[in-house]
């Protein structure tokens, strides 16, 4: 080497903010010694990006004047090179660097990640041609020029620095046989090329960046890296304003889904949620009439056109004819990845578990976007699929009826469709809410009901009340947010169809013929209205339960619910994932008796719990008295005192 200036720099661009290990061979610097040049190194990068990627060579062994040269150029015995700061980094950041070890490796790939973030531009850099190099420029603009061209030449450098580090680590895994887990270093290295694609998604090689993501989605060994690299896409189709970078991810994991016979992860599916499709396939038709017809027009007229094309890169708006284009494209490739899971005939049971619930909520989020021609064969594949309905998870067979409902309100509303083959599998569903594994789904029934009966109208009043009963029935089973939830809905459905609150009525005063069947596969076929919704008494004393309780009042009451069941839902299903119920906490110094109804919280209801024997017109029965001693209403002891004897020693029982 060359000796140094008196201030140890190394001038100009390759000086290391003046750091004397600059020019030192990795292998001769102690750990902490690089540590300090690789912090040095980014502060000064960072301070004056201009100079960061120039090198220095000097002439005769003899320092002297410097000039500034690329890193891929050729040396002259006679010259000895200075490397550029950013090229030292990468230096330090190459484990097979002799002398480098993993940690030193580690901290100098997580530096240059956040060198590259903070100094990449938001435009995709055009490198000049030989004719417009050819044409006297001015001075900024050559250095302009030779700046972008050496940035790009050490991002490329990261690039395949990154590759090869993760591809290295995750074959040693596999050769080892211990699980195939990739190295602490490669998985370092993955997560950097994610957090690449996410900053810079529109920037040069980013389809080289896009594919390593993609594969690594479905990758087996490493949780860690399967979830960041799906977290990646997701960010990708959600921040994609003109959806030509989302159209190219989501063909790659259409691709990638078919190269693997749908060997994936259902995380891979989930990412597609992400994508904000708006634009319907017939207007996208229209979009690309309205393209080819621009394309034929800029063909008169190239030297406009190129005009043109270069005063679109440096817009930062959203050309709509190219989104609606790339949407289109896009909702293809999904569609038909979605499809490919539903028509799957290899897969084992456990596999289209798994696949089939994030394909139908895929298509029931996008099937108001498809063509006609499209509608047919999805609705054939669904009727397929709910006839074995009880054989397939819930959330799966909930997910089937909503794609069902989403296509009729949207594309398939002109097709003469009688929607009773989607209810008759909601309706045997509603059962299976009652479960705590079920019950996570109840926000999912709810948006099935909602579009069953609220979103559209129901002619069968039968249909609506043996709906009412049988979520009834099932609230009495469910943890009580799921319960809530139900609830709320029913009495929606209670108001939105005022004929269906005959259910409200005592069973001594009902006018009907026949028996209910709890057990009817058609709700026509279930006779309601021989019934009543008794339910809904037991629902209103249900102990640590005050929302359960109120919304049983509101029903029993019949009072309107408020105007989003689903927004309830969402609330009072959070205890529900946690698998527990939440206790609420007993009044401090209560008796424990009296605590444990005083989570229905006002005074008014407090005092009115308190029985007064001299109020009733009749003696109370001995059940009655020992509902005295839980403090209930007169309003309840009387409801309940009007139904059979059978069902009142039921209450007692379930109450002691």
């Amino acid at each position: 080497p060359p000796p140094k200036d008196e201030d140890g720099g190394g001038g100009g661009g390759g000086g290391g903010g003046g750091n004397p290990d600059m020019d030192v061979p990795v292998g001769e610097l102690t750990p902490q010694r690089r540590c300090d040049l690789i912090a040095d190194l980014s502060e000064s990068i960072l301070e004056d990006p201009s100079t960061a990627f120039s090198s220095l060579q000097t002439h005769g062994g003899q320092r002297g004047r410097a000039a500034e040269v690329d890193d891929e150029s050729a040396e002259d015995p006679q010259q000895y090179r200075i490397p550029s700061k950013m090229g030292k980094v990468l230096e330090l950041a190459d484990p097979s660097t002799r002398g480098n070890d993993e940690r030193t490796s580690r901290l100098a790939t997580l530096s240059a990640l956040a060198v590259f973030q903070d100094v990449l531009p938001t435009y995709r850099i055009r490198l000049p041609t030989d004719a417009e190099r050819s044409v006297r420029v001015t001075k900024e603009t050559k250095k302009l020029w030779d700046y972008e061209r050496r940035l790009l030449q050490h991002y490329q450098r990261y690039l395949k620095l990154l590759e090869r580090t993760w591809s290295s680590g995750r074959d040693a895994a596999g050769s080892s046989g211990g699980g195939g887990a990739p190295s602490g270093l490669a998985v370092a290295s993955i997560l950097c090329l994610c957090e690449l694609l996410k900053a810079a998604p529109h920037f040069n090689f980013r389809s080289n960046v896009l594919s390593v993501v993609v594969r690594q989605m479905n990758h087996g060994g490493c949780d860690e890296v399967s979830g960041a690299c799906c977290a990646a896409v997701s960010h990708l189709f959600a921040t994609d304003a003109q959806g030509e970078v989302a159209l190219e991810a989501a063909r790659l994991v259409a691709k990638m889904a078919k190269e693997r016979k749908l060997a994936i992860r259902p995380e891979v599916l989930r990412t597609l949620l992400s994508l904000p499709l708006r634009v319907h396939e017939d207007e996208a038709q229209a979009a690309k009439i309205a393209q080819a017809a621009n394309a034929k027009k800029r063909k008169r007229d190239r030297e406009a056109a190129e005009v043109d094309s270069d005063l679109k890169e440096g817009e930062a708006s959203v050309d709509k004819i190219i989104l609606a284009r790339a949407q289109s494209d896009t909702l293809q490739a999904v569609t038909l990845t979605y499809f490919r899971v539903l028509k799957a005939d290899g897969l084992s049971d456990g596999r289209a578990a798994e696949l089939l619930p994030p394909a139908l909520e895929g298509l029931a989020k996008f099937a108001h976007l498809i063509n006609m021609d499209t509608v047919e064969d999805l609705l054939d594949v669904l009727r397929a699929m709910l006839k074995r309905a009880g054989s397939l998870p819930l959330d799966a067979a909930l997910n089937c009826v909503l794609t069902a409902f989403q296509t009729l309100e949207g594309p398939g509303r002109e097709m003469q469709i009688d929607p009773k083959e989607y209810v008759l599998p909601l309706y045997a569903q509603i059962p299976r809410l009652g479960s705590e594994s079920g019950a996570r789904h109840t926000d999912l029934a709810l948006r099935c009901m909602t579009s069953a009966f609220l979103r559209r109208k129901e002619y069968s009043s039968v249909r609506v009340a043996a709906f009412v009963k049988r979520l009834s029935s099932a609230a009495l089973h469910a943890p009580p947010p799921a319960s809530a939830a139900m609830l709320c809905f029913v009495r929606q459905l209670l108001a939105r169809y005022p004929s269906s609150q005959r259910l409200l009525e005592n069973e001594q005063d009902i006018v009907a013929s026949g028996a209910y069947a709890p057990d009817a596969e058609d709700p026509e076929h279930s006779n309601p209205y021989a019934a009543s919704v008794w339910e809904l008494a037991l629902l209103r004393f249900r102990a640590h339960a005050p929302v359960v309780a109120e919304q049983a009042d509101g029903a029993a009451a019949g009072r309107t619910g408020p105007p989003s069941p689903r927004r309830d839902a969402r609330e009072d299903l959070r205890g529900v994932d946690e698998g527990r119920i939440r206790v609420l906490r007993r009044a401090e110094g209560e008796p424990e008796e009296a605590s444990s109804f005083r989570g229905r919280g006002e005074e008014e209801e407090a005092a009115s719990a308190v029985h007064h024997p001299e109020e009733d017109r009749e003696s109370p029965s001995e059940e009655v008295v020992l509902f005295d001693k839980w403090k209930h209403s007169e309003r309840a002891l009387l409801q309940m005192a009007s139904m059979s004897q059978q069902k009142l020693h039921l209450l007692v029982l379930l109450a002691t």
